[in-house]
């Protein structure tokens, strides 16, 4: 696959994505969230970045000169805009795409030991719509996640699975101990 058909197909997977927000996959998404600081702190310590926030363009840092065709990326913002992605995700959809683009050119060196760091950030919206960021937490509907101390996650265990399964368990879980029974969407 080229760079342009990597960039093209994540910004097709991005497009398909439900914005509204349920609420029902809110603690899913704040272990998905959790895995991405993990794995955005473990890209940031390797490549030497001093970034104050968890959400960064990791492309960049790796190889500035690879990035997404600005047509592509002004297209799809303008979609998710249409359809609530809110701010936050505005913001986010270049770096997802750069980091498509970067992972499909030949020759680039990743580190081997390290995960793509933006899969659990795509988990997390395709589990139903976007989040926003307030007073220095991520906002997901009945959960909220701290940004403090993100970089803090390096040393914690990554998230045992992200299959569909794996990550429902954790909302029935969740929704049982918040709520004492499992909520739907909506409720």
């Amino acid at each position: 696959m080229t760079p342009d058909e990597a960039v093209d197909a994540m910004a097709a997977r991005l497009s398909t994505i439900d914005w509204e927000r349920h609420g029902d996959k809110a603690w899913s998404k704040a272990a998905l969230l959790k895995e991405y600081f993990r794995r955005a702190s473990l890209w940031a310590a390797a490549f030497h970045y001093d970034t104050g926030g968890p959400f960064f363009d990791i492309a960049a840092q790796v190889d500035p000169a690879i990035r997404a065709d600005q047509q592509v990326i002004d297209a799809l913002v303008e979609k998710i805009a249409a359809g609530r992605g809110g701010w936050n995700v505005k913001q986010l959809t270049p770096f997802l795409l750069h980091w498509a683009a970067l992972r499909a050119t030949p020759g680039v060196a990743l580190p081997p030991d390290l995960e793509d760091p933006f899969e659990p950030l795509i988990l997390l919206f395709e589990r139903g719509g976007g989040f926003h960021t307030e007073h220095g937490e991520v906002n997901l509907e009945w959960k909220s996640v701290s940004m403090s101390g993100w970089r803090d996650r390096a040393g914690s265990p990554p998230l045992r699975s992200l299959t569909r399964e794996a990550l429902d368990e954790i909302d029935r879980k969740g929704s049982i101990a918040q709520f004492g029974r499992v909520i739907g969407p909506l409720d």
